[in-house]
């Protein structure tokens, strides 16, 4: 793989690893309990942060220049592309609830929760589509001139909570993280 392939994969990474600790939280909502809310918030907030301003876009600009081309993938390019939105509009509308059950707001549990589980599966969904079948097409159809522009291209703002670190408005995440490499 080249450079702009691994740094998406390994986002991938990350975000699974981010959406295993939202499962956990989502599965004590379930049971009943109170999970740390603020940090489900950081974590929602960090997904539309990184995802929507850096993420996606380098992958568009990937899946565009596919779509640019003669061959096959075209239907799972656009289908992705249209995921990025949608994505979007599915984080911003569970951390408007879990904002709201911050701030002592009357809402369905079931409602919320529903809302969490539809993100992580699309989510855990868009990934696997994008790992199993749009970069092995990228990494096929794109040759070394292609990849130079796209890295040129390419948003670069590092990301806030594994890369250019911004402890202050991501604090609840390290700290899980950290406690992750303690245990």
């Amino acid at each position: 793989m080249n450079e702009l392939l691994n740094r998406l994969a390994e986002d991938h990474a990350r975000l699974a690893r981010l959406l295993k600790l939202l499962e956990e939280m989502l599965d004590r909502f379930h049971a009943g309990d109170e999970p740390d809310y603020e940090l489900m918030c950081e974590l929602v907030e960090y997904m539309l942060d990184y995802a929507d301003q850096i993420h996606h876009p380098t992958e568009d600009l990937i899946f565009e220049r596919l779509l640019g081309q003669p061959g096959q993938g075209h239907d799972v390019l656009r289908r992705l592309m249209l995921q990025h939105n949608a994505l979007g509009q599915l984080n911003r509308r569970f951390r408007e609830s879990l904002e709201g059950i911050v701030h002592e707001e009357v809402l369905s549990r079931e409602e919320v929760e529903q809302q969490g589980r539809e993100l992580l599966a699309t989510l855990r969904e868009h990934m696997r589509l994008e790992d199993e079948e749009a970069f092995p097409l990228a990494a096929e159809l794109l040759g070394a001139a292609d990849w130079v522009e796209l890295l040129a291209e390419a948003p670069t703002t590092g990301d806030p909570v594994f890369g250019k670190s911004d402890p202050e408005r991501f604090r609840g995440i390290y700290a899980r993280l950290k406690e992750e490499l303690r245990g």
